[in-house]
């Protein structure tokens, strides 16, 4: 086996293993999803999970940083810098509630465990640097007064509150909420934050 298709190999595992604890985690918690469990769906020994991972913490940890930068991605996908406050803002918002409804149990799995005690501070302090180019955004439409004189982590609740209600109505009550709604709540949610 060569380097490149070792690397590979590695990458592909730690990736299965860590899409299997999200699925099982989705359906079994966190007390009841063992590392036995995960070992036996990803169709690998447990030892191998340990090669990654110190303990299931650990994994957990690594998996919520993951779900994190993928949410990052998806945010960022398409957005451009030139564009006003208004459309930067929905931009983001439209991405982030997009990438929640496809992805639920990514989604669910944000909302279980970001305040869990075995999230360490290094994971929130990483997940913090992962979404630091959203709070750039939200610093600079302070900055240039295109947003209310309100400390940053406020005019986030009211930016991402209305995100996960509605991204729970869809998920959890199966209505299906159409581009035309979701983009009133956008428009809602910027004239809550905007400057007037």
């Amino acid at each position: 086996m060569n380097v490149h298709s070792a690397i590979e190999n590695k990458i592909d595992k730690k990736t299965l293993i860590l899409e299997t604890t999200l699925e099982l985690i989705s359906e079994n918690g966190f007390h009841g999803t063992p590392i036995s469990m995960i070992a036996e769906k990803a169709g690998i020994g447990a030892g191998t999970i340990y090669r990654y991972f110190e303990n299931k913490e650990d994994l957990i940890n690594e998996l919520f940083k993951e779900i994190k930068r993928r949410v990052m991605h998806a945010m960022l996908d398409g957005y451009n810098e030139d564009e006003s406050f208004k459309d930067r803002f929905k931009h983001l918002w439209m991405n982030l509630i997009n990438y929640f409804m496809d992805n639920p149990k990514a989604f669910q799995f944000i909302e279980q465990h970001r305040y869990a005690s075995y999230m360490s501070k290094l994971t929130r302090e990483e997940s913090f640097m992962i979404m630091s180019p959203v709070m750039m955004f939200f610093i600079e439409a302070k900055r240039e007064k295109a947003m209310k004189d309100l400390p940053v982590y406020t005019i986030i609740s009211l930016s991402y509150g209305p995100i996960t209600s509605l991204a729970k109505l869809q998920i959890d009550h199966e209505q299906q909420l159409s581009k035309e709604r979701i983009v009133q709540a956008a428009d809602a949610c910027w004239d809550a934050v905007r400057r007037i």
